[in-house]
């Protein structure tokens, strides 16, 4: 449940809140380093501290790019199955004008439909579970409509065009399960709550390790702490399907829809 909520959030908002964490983080080193003074109890020597902060800040850094090489493949793969989709959708668009009508005509429409539905995944704002589910269903009554014209023909007219139409028409209906698998395919939470923590530890070993108020300290502990909580953010940024500021291109689908649309105009015209 908590990792429901964590996917639902701004990745924006949760860098700020990370970076509020992160110099709260660096204060809390700070005031303990000096407590710690005052009392004499601060027997730790400073190249120890040093040596302790400096492995800490590799692990994160490791951690940092470990993460983003997965929320960045995730990011590539979704780009990759929009392009593949348009060609699949063409592809399909194009067998369809050889086959018999009035199918030939009824599954181009209902392809220039399944083309448009495509294209209002990407404008959702309201990305939830429950919009997910019900866009799945029309999808698929799409596919379903699609493949009963399909077997009609396959069943009225057994020839290698009908055979190689459903062959394309397959493989489109199987990319809208790999795109479907690869929107819920996100970094695991348990990775991004490691993240947190190890950040807030690094930053404590900072603040801990200057053990200092001095403006010029704080200022230099405050930028690392939001270059931390930048690059966190974008690595959660590309692991968002369809909000953020990063977003995967779905030009290939617009132009697409755009073109089937087109020459459904066009058409229409020469008959008139």
């Amino acid at each position: 449940m908590p990792a429901d909520i964590f996917y639902e959030v701004n990745p924006l908002l949760i860098s700020l809140v990370l970076i509020g964490v992160l110099v709260v983080a660096l204060e809390i080193g700070i005031r303990v380093k000096n407590r710690w003074v005052l009392v004499g109890a601060d027997s730790i020597e400073k190249a120890d501290i040093a040596l302790v902060l400096g492995g800490v800040l590799t692990l994160l850094a490791l951690l940092l790019g470990f993460t983003y090489a997965m929320s960045a493949a995730r990011y590539e793969t979704r780009k990759q199955l929009v392009v593949d989709e348009a060609d699949a959708i063409g592809t399909t668009y194009l067998r369809a004008k050889t086959l018999p009508e009035p199918q030939s005509s009824e599954i181009q429409e209902l392809l220039r439909q399944y083309a448009a539905l495509r294209i209002e995944t990407t404008r959702m704002t309201d990305v939830t579970p429950e919009s997910i589910r019900e866009l799945d269903k029309r999808t698929k009554l799409l596919h379903g409509l699609l493949w009963s014209h399909a077997a009609t023909l396959a069943r009225e007219n057994p020839n290698p065009i009908t055979s190689i139409f459903l062959v394309t028409l397959n493989e489109m209906i199987d990319l809208h399960t790999k795109r479907l698998a690869a929107f819920r395919n996100r970094v695991p939470f348990p990775i991004y709550l490691v993240l947190f923590v190890v950040s807030a530890i690094a930053m404590w070993l900072v603040g801990y390790y200057f053990g200092s108020p001095k403006p010029g300290v704080q200022i230099l502990t405050t930028v690392l702490a939001i270059l931390v909580a930048l690059v966190m953010w974008l690595i959660m940024d590309l692991d968002q399907p369809l909000s953020g500021a990063i977003r995967t291109s779905q030009q290939s689908l617009i132009e697409l829809n755009q073109d089937m649309n087109q020459t459904s105009q066009d058409a229409t015209k020469k008959l008139h």
